[in-house]
């Protein structure tokens, strides 16, 4: 670990877009978006910062291994209008598993973007894009997090634009780290406005729930007089992940008797050969999620927020990292979602049926006991499920058209009615005396 280093910042001071994923292409070229937005000192202009992160095998090359491609960036504002554009031509060597990162700053003021990014392979004219919505709001006293795979020490001369004071920052555009290798996530953050004040800082990693699993000891700083911006860099192991899936690093600060927070999403996976290799059916990539109603229903309330603001690239890396490490139970997940359909009718679908929304979460019951009539009581299914604490699901047509509510279970949360065996009963109906 690197351990916090302070740097000042005299240009640029103020990240500030929100902690969704990075974005990843859709076509023939796979490649990375990142943003940060950053505010010119003094105006109401801010700088849209965009990275770019590209993994050189998927692209054509020429005798001498040389790889040339054109990174487009168009910038559309909420009225449709194009506000900026940038275009990069850039050449590198190829080399087997080799990457390249660029990265560019584009003026915004306050308001709701668009950001389109397209790279086009030069030999081949291939291509690849990305659409990424972008809110830019005012700037309060900590920046966005840009993580890293790497920071160096700057060059004096250096006019790099991954220069970030005395540091080059190579960022993670694709906001993913792949362990064993890439177990250590780099950050840099900016402070502004508090020159003269000793503050308090940590960071720390959490699962997409919200339970910590690595954190920094807090540490005291004291921001010198007069600097309007000062930027962090600093480090956190990721191998205290205890499975492959969505984190989240947070950022805390404590000044003038505020705490503060600012995040960023990231995705953590493991080296997975030994695992793929024991299924019998290969899960491939993804181009869009099997089943995204179905999905909903085993998520928590906060991966449920998460995945509900994802533009539809971010969900498909959000369902491949939920079911990352886990390859086995994402076939068996997809197996349930295709059975529960037995439980369609014409009014609902099957994930909004009771009956296929159990299915769908706790598997095929092991047992079900089913009665259709009996001395008038109404149609009903009883499932059990014998591994664990023995739970059981009672499902009653009580208006007799098919449709199975669920009135009775023992698992905490389910519904389930105190009176579930009355409602079993026969209705009686009236008559003359």
């Amino acid at each position: 670990m690197i351990g916090i280093k302070l740097l000042i910042m005299l240009v640029f001071c103020g990240a500030l877009s929100g902690s969704d994923l990075a974005s990843v292409s859709s076509g023939d070229i796979r490649f990375g978006i990142d943003t940060a937005l950053f505010n010119y000192t003094g105006t109401e202009t801010l700088g849209l910062e965009i990275y770019e992160q590209l993994d050189l095998d998927r692209f054509s090359y020429d005798q001498d291994s040389i790889v040339r491609f054109t990174t487009t960036l168009l910038l559309i504002s909420e009225s449709g209008d194009t506000t900026a554009f940038d275009q990069w031509n850039s050449e590198t060597f190829w080399a087997p598993g080799r990457s390249a990162v660029n990265s560019s700053v584009m003026p915004v003021t306050q308001g709701n973007y668009t950001l389109v990014v397209t790279v086009t392979d030069a030999g081949n004219g291939k291509q690849g894009v990305v659409i990424r919505d972008l809110t830019v709001g005012s700037p309060g006293y900590l920046s966005e997090i840009e993580l890293a795979r790497a920071i160096v020490p700057s060059p004096e001369e250096s006019t790099n634009p991954l220069r970030k004071g005395e540091v080059l920052v190579f960022p993670a555009a694709d906001g993913s780290f792949a362990l064993p290798n890439e177990h250590m996530a780099y950050y840099y953050i900016e402070i502004y406005n508090l020159g003269g004040n000793s503050v308090q800082l940590q960071c720390r990693l959490e699962t997409s729930s919200g339970e910590t699993i690595f954190a920094r000891p807090w540490v005291s700083l004291t921001i010198p007089d007069g600097a309007e911006a000062v930027g962090l860099v600093d480090s956190l192991d990721l191998r205290a992940a205890r499975n492959s899936g969505l984190h989240r690093v947070v950022f805390g600060l404590v000044a003038q008797n505020d705490t503060l927070e600012t995040d960023k999403y990231i995705v953590v996976g493991r080296n997975l050969e030994y695992e793929v290799e024991t299924i019998s059916e290969p899960v491939g990539e993804l181009n869009e999620i099997p089943y995204p109603d179905h999905f909903r229903l085993i998520l928590n309330s906060t991966e449920t927020d998460i995945f509900d603001n994802l533009d539809e690239d971010a969900r498909i890396r959000f369902y491949a990292a939920y079911w990352q490490g886990a390859p086995e139970q994402r076939l068996q997940f997809e197996e349930r979602c295709e059975e529960s359909g037995r439980y369609s009718n014409v009014q609902k679908e099957s994930w909004r049926t009771d009956r296929g929304r159990v299915y769908v979460i706790f598997g095929p019951p092991d047992d079900i006991e089913s009665e259709l009539f009996h001395g008038g009581n109404v149609p009903y299914e009883i499932w059990y499920y014998y591994g664990g604490a023995n739970e059981s699901f009672v499902f009653a047509d009580r208006s007799e058209t098919g449709e199975y509510e669920q009135i009775y279970s023992s698992v905490d949360g389910e519904v389930s009615y105190s009176n579930w065996e009355d409602m079993l009963a026969p209705v009686s109906v009236g008559g003359g005396g």
